[in-house]
């Protein structure tokens, strides 16, 4: 993870608020025309020194950043960054923090809200709906932070599902969201890797379209978390663990 040896590779075009049409390569086969995500190793300078690259769609970076040195324990917040610079020509980010945490292991989660089943289906399409390039492509992820208590919502896509969520994650940090009222949603597979960042964030409720690793359902139950899975139709959805936020109706 850790090198001095990065250097910002070549420019890419920041994305477009309007859609991110230059998160999309045109291509052509041998058959036809084709449209193919971007992906661009992306590095992430801390202090100075190459902290880690990650293979990433290159827009949102300062979210990623923020949501990725949260989600890794280096920092507890945005406000112990004293400065956050996205260089367009690398793709890199560069931060400096006049403290670097010790990472330590993700602590239990709030309480939370309660969630009907209904509702997570409903963010769940909500989500897909907000994702240009997940349409366009089929290739990439998408992920989505819910602010139950206001439904306001943060979407952002990615090559990679890890970095989605961190985008989303490092958005809500970014906005000031109450961890504890977060929902987070995601297209992809979620793993214990991806378990430990959210929780690191605070989100009490986790839940993906498709399915969740055992490492990720053991440590979503030691840390008291809803973790939710096949969130498709209300006979594919699986409650994997319970915090008793998540419930098939939540009574008036």
């Amino acid at each position: 993870m850790y090198s001095d040896q990065l250097v910002c590779p070549a420019h890419v075009p920041r994305g477009s608020p309007e859609g991110r049409v230059d998160a999309i390569a045109a291509m052509v086969t041998t058959r036809t025309a084709v449209q193919a995500p971007v992906e661009r190793r992306t590095a992430l300078f801390v202090n100075g020194q190459a902290w880690l690259t990650a293979q990433t769609t290159p827009h949102d970076l300062a979210d990623w950043a923020v949501g990725r040195l949260c989600g890794e324990g280096l920092i507890a917040g945005p406000e112990e960054i004293a400065h956050l610079a996205v260089d367009e020509a690398g793709p890199c980010v560069h931060a400096v923090l006049p403290r670097v945490r010790t990472p330590a292991p993700p602590a239990p989660v709030a309480p939370g809200p309660r969630v009907a089943e209904a509702q997570l289906l409903r963010w769940m399409q909500e989500m897909l709906a907000q994702a240009p390039l997940y349409r366009a492509t089929g290739g990439m992820h998408v992920a989505m932070a819910v602010r139950a208590d206001s439904g306001e919502q943060i979407v952002r896509e990615d090559i990679g599902r890890h970095q989605a969520v961190d985008k989303v994650l490092g958005a809500a940090r970014l906005a000031g969201w109450p961890p504890a009222q977060v929902v987070v949603l995601t297209s992809g597979r979620i793993s214990a890797e991806m378990c430990a960042r959210v929780a690191r964030f605070g989100a009490p409720v986790c839940a993906s379209r498709t399915a969740a690793t055992d490492e990720a359902w053991a440590l979503a139950t030691r840390l008291g978390m809803d973790l939710v899975g096949y969130v498709r139709t209300a006979a594919s959805l699986i409650v994997y663990t319970t915090g008793n936020r998540v419930a098939r109706r939540i009574e008036p």
